[in-house]
């Protein structure tokens, strides 16, 4: 067995995000084929059900603590750099010291995010090792778009300077890797020029195509899921109650499911009537699967919404903004679901839904169909795996 080695930025668990999902999934998959090495960045220790999993994979981990006021500190120092904030604030120069020796043994080495792949600098100089480069979506251009659309001053600059420092980076990162993945055929095309780039799919929990839990309570209801402390989130599940969900909150109660949920989202939902916050529930897709519709209107962020491929597994009509749409690559609208992107788009679509549901069965299951055939982690695996092989016949 050769071996991997594999930089995480924070731990997996608890399982509630995008970010989660995907490398629990990920390290399931190297694990069956390479011995993996695990290195987790994080400012306190694993907890007993993650350390359980990855003894269960026979993954040798090593946690390195990093004190947030240490983070900080190096983010600030990164002012005065040209270096991303974000590169910054994940760099510790000890962890690098304890890192090299890994460097050299390991043969395939993985960075996950751009947030950990300065470590894997004195690699690139090393013979025989492939470098790749997991950099899921692209934080600079996500930053550039963001930039022009905000209306504060402060984040407009914030975004502006990190946009194109993470520009460079990114670039740079691309040039000296094997091969990188991204999941957003738009990214994919951009960064194509620079090096060896390869759209990637996240997958779905292929347990969701048999699901069949309901609950009646919420067969009228729309949901929206999420980490409800992403800012991406917060601001979709707030735009959403604001402008869409106060218009017809009477006729079509809000289910809002995920962990953490702000201040933000719980004042807002307090103000308005039929909307139920759940918070972590161990069963999101109970409501989900239960649900009318799942709306997904991002108006910030970047990359593939995992809540929307699960909405789509599930065979739920999904309405989302043209945002969240993008990066799925093979969906049509009013094929796999509906897009939306005003309020009255919304509003329209939601009525016409609740009032003759049958009109909307089909989208439920070309969508289901789609992710079966593109989106199980099943193809993702087949996908990573074959293309970090191809280095090996070189």
């Amino acid at each position: 067995m050769k071996k991997c080695l594999l930089l995480l930025p924070r731990p997996v668990f608890p399982l509630v995000c995008g970010y989660a999902l995907k490398n629990y999934n990920l390290i399931r998959i190297l694990a069956s084929h390479y011995e993996l090495q695990l290195v987790i960045l994080s400012d306190h220790g694993l907890k007993a059900e993650e350390q359980e999993y990855y003894k269960s994979l026979g993954v040798s981990v090593l946690v390195h603590r990093i004190p947030k006021w240490r983070s900080y500190l190096q983010a600030l120092m990164g002012l005065f750099s040209s270096q991303p904030l974000q590169v910054c604030y994940y760099y510790d120069h000890s962890l690098q010291r304890r890192l090299l020796p890994l460097l050299n043994t390991n043969d395939v080495l993985i960075a996950a995010l751009v947030r950990t792949r300065e470590y894997l600098k004195p690699a690139e100089t090393m013979p025989g090792k492939t470098i790749v480069f997991d950099m899921v979506d692209s934080i600079a251009l996500n930053y550039m778009r963001s930039g022009t659309k905000t209306a504060s001053v402060f984040w407009k600059l914030v975004y502006g300077i990190e946009g194109k420092r993470l520009l460079r980076y990114e670039r740079r990162s691309v040039e000296n890797s094997f091969v990188t993945y991204l999941f957003n055929p738009q990214e994919q095309n951009y960064w194509k020029g620079f090096g060896h780039v390869v759209r990637l799919p996240h997958g779905v929990n292929e347990e969701l195509f048999h699901y069949e839990k309901r609950d009646p309570k919420w067969e009228h209801a729309v949901v929206f899921i999420g980490k409800m402390d992403y800012q991406p989130n917060v601001d979709a599940a707030v735009w959403y109650m604001q402008k869409v969900h106060s218009v017809i909150g009477k006729e079509i109660p809000l289910v809002i499911v995920g962990a953490y949920p702000s201040e933000k989202v719980l004042s807002c939902a307090r103000s308005l009537p039929n909307v139920t916050v759940t918070g972590f529930v161990e069963d999101p897709y109970l409501y989900v699967h239960s649900a009318m519709a799942v709306v997904a209107p991002m108006q910030t962020g970047g990359g593939i919404q995992n809540k929307v491929l699960e909405g789509m597994a599930l065979g739920k009509v999904n309405l989302i903004s043209t945002l969240a749409a993008k990066p799925i690559a093979g969906a049509r609208d009013g094929e796999h679901f509906l897009i939306a992107d005003t309020s009255e788009e919304y509003v329209g679509l939601l009525r016409k839904i609740a009032a003759k549901p049958e009109n909307y069965a089909e989208i439920g299951k070309h969508a289901r169909t789609l992710i079966k055939e593109e989106y199980s982690w099943k193809c993702y695996g087949e996908r990573y795996l074959e293309e970090i092989r191809e280095s090996e016949k070189n």
